[in-house]
């Protein structure tokens, strides 16, 4: 059984392409449901921090692979993610 702090601070990786997309940052849980939706990862820095981080980027529990000692392994289609991101804002 794996608890929320042993996900802190782990890399999330991406199977398409072998990106390290970013680290675990939080979890989005729906209480009505008792069910876990997806969580959050804080997106790689740009350039050490310096210019400036990202925004945290949504994951579904649905695209979660393997959470493995070391890593978070997720098969992520970013066109489709990216188009469900720009719709919430819209």
């Amino acid at each position: 059984m794996t608890n929320y702090w042993d996900l802190i601070e782990k890399d999330v990786v991406n199977i398409k392409d072998g990106e390290i997309m970013g680290r675990f940052d939080d979890v989005e849980i729906d209480t009505k449901k008792g069910k876990i939706m997806g969580f959050y990862i804080e997106e790689a820095s740009r350039f050490m921090g310096m210019l400036g981080k990202s925004k945290a980027r949504r994951i579904k529990w649905e695209e979660i692979l393997k959470i493995g000692i070391d890593v978070i392994i997720v098969n992520v289609d970013d066109d489709v993610n990216n188009k469900a991101i720009k719709d919430m804002l819209d």
